[in-house]
């Protein structure tokens, strides 16, 4: 990636600068959503019998009242869930918390049974 940055004519603190930036947002990625180290990593999700969804972070808060983004992606390789809290701010509203999960991190059925509620089964996003 830092090798896009060494035909532009800018001065070598910028180039430094902005691999650093690269090199510092990828480790928090990775730390975030790959090895969730992260207090704010979320552990688990799960959908209750009132349909509602909830997530677990690794700091133990459980986030409730939530409400799934439209621009969420559901397909048999990769599912992102993007959602934010029902009463949330106004900032927190332009800002939708991800939950990305392959297929191989649960079962295949109940990886089947997600993606059928999302596509279907979830009220919270139609209007």
């Amino acid at each position: 990636m830092g090798c896009i940055l060494i035909p532009l004519h800018l001065s070598w603190l910028i180039k430094f600068s902005l691999i650093v930036v690269i090199m510092l947002y990828a480790i928090y990625v990775v730390c975030r959503y790959g090895l969730l180290l992260l207090p704010w990593s979320h552990l688990a999700l799960s959908v209750n019998a009132k349909n509602a969804l909830q997530i677990t972070r690794r700091d133990g808060l459980q986030l409730s009242d939530l409400s799934i983004c439209a621009d969420s992606v559901v397909t048999p390789y990769l599912t992102v869930i993007r959602f934010q809290q029902k009463n949330a701010t106004m900032v927190n509203r332009v800002f939708c918390s991800e939950l990305i999960i392959l297929p191989d991190a649960i079962d295949e059925e109940s990886y089947r049974q997600l993606r059928v509620w999302l596509r279907w089964g979830n009220n919270s996003n139609k209007r």
